[in-house]
């Protein structure tokens, strides 16, 4: 808009400059009749000043010295008008001159620039008064359609508030009206809760009472009941006693465990044999509960089983179907043949119950002379191989014990270490269990098998020829 005034200002000081020369021209013209020479020189010399004075593209501004007219406007007349106006479009004073003008302009863009309100004060920079007021208008335009999009959706909020706040106001009563029902609820449930402690203490009274009654008519049985047990006690003792000598007289009466008919019932009988021949075949079988591995000895028919348990023969159960087995033959005594007929037995072996067998005392197995250390073990062990159980302790119910050779006793020291001490105590120790477990068995008649024995009526025997 500025550069708008001045160039307004320029165009009527071209115009002024342009009308001077004019008249100048006139009167070159008047005298160029007089003197056309001269007129000529000075023509070309006022046309080359008149170059120098406007430009071709300024005689535009001439159009103001044509509506100039005589007892009219002037020039400066329309000039200063033309100023008038475009101050009073510029700044809204028609008095401001083209300085106080941008002055205030300065002025303007400088607070533009300084208060920092426009994102980009350099859009302001050099703009013209209708630039400037089109983009007042675009802003303005463009901050209308906001405020109406945000009018709209200030409405749509409004609604949206009106909405919650009735449904605000139908929870609230509803809670409400829930509250004073959870009230109503609470007095009933405070009734109830009253009436059943009232109840709950009258019960509990009478609980008191029936428990009272109940534990002083228990202690009166308990009482009876103890003193019944006690002479019970007394009675069983006199009982045990009694029975404690009846099987001390009863053991007497029977023969030696070695000749009990219970180590020598044979367990089958020999179906096949083939003399020379390594295998033979028993009349038992699977639905016996054999296995394979099982082994038995063999004893010869007529003779029977004797009470030694010296077999002539030991066989080994390879293979068998329901109701017979096929064995091979691990041993046999010089001079000896198996026959069809043979009996066959194993301690061990029960098809209907486990043997319980009792192992106590040392033994030697390799006959070496000296005890060895697993003895005991290998004799469980081979129990619990062909079925049997091994007990650590003796009873009515034990079917054979396995009898070794007594501990060794400790020497008596007199003095010794601690360590010493406690060696024999412990070989004392192991001697009297020995000695209570040979007292128990004879006691109650259980049958005693000594190393010898038991390892024969196995079929283990040193007389076998080698196969």
């Amino acid at each position: 808009m500025a550069r708008g005034l001045q160039q307004g200002i320029g165009s009527i000081t071209v115009l002024i400059v342009f009308v001077g020369l004019w008249l100048v021209s006139t009167v070159l013209l008047v005298l160029l009749y007089t003197n056309q020479e001269e007129l000529r020189v000075e023509t070309a010399r006022l046309q080359e000043d008149n170059e120098r004075l406007i430009s071709r593209a300024e005689r535009s501004s001439v159009q103001l010295f044509q509506s100039a007219k005589a007892g009219g406007p002037t020039v400066v007349g329309l000039l200063e008008g033309a100023r008038s106006e475009i101050a009073e479009l510029a700044t809204g004073e028609s008095s401001d001159d083209a300085v106080t003008v941008r002055n205030k302009l300065d002025e303007t863009l400088q607070a533009i620039r300084d208060d920092r309100l426009v994102p980009n004060p350099a859009d302001f920079e050099d703009v013209s008064y209708d630039e400037g007021l089109t983009m007042l208008y675009e802003t303005f335009a463009a901050e209308k359609a906001k405020h109406g999009d945000a009018e709209e959706r200030v409405a749509e909020l409004q609604a949206e508030v009106d909405r919650l706040v009735e449904a605000n106001t139908e929870q609230r009563s509803n809670f409400d009206r829930r509250a004073r029902e959870l009230g109503d609820q609470l007095a009933e449930v405070d009734q109830d809760r009253a009436r059943y402690r009232n109840e709950r203490d009258e019960e509990m009274a009478r609980l008191a009472r029936d428990f009272e009654s109940h534990r002083e008519q228990s202690t009166a049985d308990l009482t009876r009941e103890r003193q019944h047990n006690a002479a019970l006690e007394q009675h069983q003792r006199q009982l045990q006693d009694r029975f404690t000598a009846l099987q001390e007289k009863f053991a007497g009466l029977l023969t030696k465990p070695e000749e009990l008919s219970t180590a020598r019932q044979p367990d089958g009988r020999i179906l096949t044999a083939i003399p020379g021949d390594d295998v033979v075949y028993v009349n038992l079988g699977r639905k016996h509960k054999l296995v394979r591995g099982l082994e038995f000895a063999v004893y010869s028919a007529s003779s029977g089983i004797p009470a030694d348990g010296r077999a002539k023969a030991r066989i080994e159960v390879v293979s068998m179907d329901a109701e017979s087995a096929e064995c091979k033959i691990n041993g046999l005594a010089p001079n000896e043949v198996i026959l069809e007929g043979d009996l066959i037995a194993n301690p061990i072996y029960d098809p209907d119950r486990p043997v319980t067998f009792v192992v106590a005392g040392k033994f030697d197995l390799d006959h070496d002379g000296t005890t060895d250390p697993d003895g005991a073990a290998t004799i469980e062990s081979m129990i619990t191989h062909w079925g049997g159980t091994v007990s650590g302790e003796l009873t009515a119910l034990t079917d054979f014990m396995v009898l070794g050779q007594a501990p060794r006793r400790p020497r008596h020291v007199a003095e010794g270490s601690s360590q010493q001490a406690q060696r024999a105590q412990a070989m004392q120790q192991a001697v009297d269990r020995y000695e209570e477990t040979v007292a128990a068995a004879r006691t109650l008649a259980v049958p005693v098998l000594t190393q010898e024995v038991f390892l024969n009526f196995l079929g283990y025997t040193g007389r076998y020829a080698s196969r």
